[in-house]
């Protein structure tokens, strides 16, 4: 038995919007805001520290801005449906779904613009070097009824 933690990985956002951003990734993590300053909240969850600045350069019109264009995630089956529930109440549910070799991801975008893909583990494949290809788009009701229904995740395409 590993008693060792994994160490916690940390990103570090800007934001125009920094309110909404902490409440976002909040619920996305299931953590709970810590002010650091004035200007800086972290919010921590199991093995990911998020840190959110007030920043004036960071502006709506400009995502990239913040640092970060996409975060990929791969969740856990069992913590992803909770973490679902509470991006929900805040009103933002997946607006894409794909599959890639070895998993499915279901896409969101929190307040700064920025795509977050919950890449979950999916029958069918591996992760590798040569897996760079395109992914399959798929129904995002289908790979979210999976998920609700406890099957595993497979998705259909459109």
């Amino acid at each position: 038995m590993n008693d060792v933690a994994a160490p916690v990985v940390g990103l570090r956002l800007l934001s125009f919007r920094p309110k909404e951003m902490v409440a976002w990734w909040a619920a996305l993590l299931g953590g709970r805001p810590q002010s650091l300053n004035s200007r800086i909240t972290a919010i921590t969850g199991l093995s990911l520290r998020v840190v959110i600045e007030h920043s004036q350069i960071a502006l709506p019109y400009h995502p990239e801005a913040s640092g970060v264009t996409v975060v990929n995630l791969v969740v856990d089956l069992g913590a992803v449906q909770p973490m679902l529930d509470r991006l929900a109440r805040l009103g933002c549910v997946p607006q894409r779904a794909t599959r890639e070799l070895g998993a499915i991801a279901l896409w969101v975008r929190d307040p700064n613009g920025t795509d977050v893909a919950l890449h979950l583990p999916s029958p069918g494949g591996h992760w590798t070097a040569g897996a760079d290809v395109l992914p399959e788009e798929l129904y995002v009701d289908a790979v979210l009824a999976d998920i609700s229904c406890g099957r595993p995740v497979g998705g259909h395409a459109p």
